[in-house]
């Protein structure tokens, strides 16, 4: 649909990384995790960047990189963070990275 309303199929990887990043907003409040609304507007970022690119009729090699592989490395870099609290782990008071 959004690749029809700025005429670019591109489009349609933007508005998803929007929508995912979006998402996160609601997550962030209903699993009590505030570091979530920095990754919900990181990738809502990149979607919006993605749109914007894809409207300018950038290459679609530069739409699909901001759009589609740093939402992904993002996901990634928020898992892999060291001092990150697992949810499992949190009910223990022991954090990820750390001996038990």
């Amino acid at each position: 649909m959004i690749a029809r309303v700025l005429h670019a199929p591109e489009a349609s990887v933007g508005w998803i990384a929007f929508v995912v990043g979006v998402h996160f907003f609601g997550l962030a409040v209903a699993w009590r995790r505030p570091a979530l609304h920095v990754l919900g507007a990181s990738i809502a970022a990149c979607g919006a960047a993605g749109l914007a690119l894809a409207a300018f009729d950038a290459p679609v090699v530069a739409v699909r990189t901001v759009a589609g592989v740093l939402p992904g490395v993002l996901l990634l870099a928020s898992v892999l963070r060291p001092g990150r609290t697992s949810p499992a782990a949190s009910a223990s008071g022991v954090r990820s990275g750390t001996p038990a």
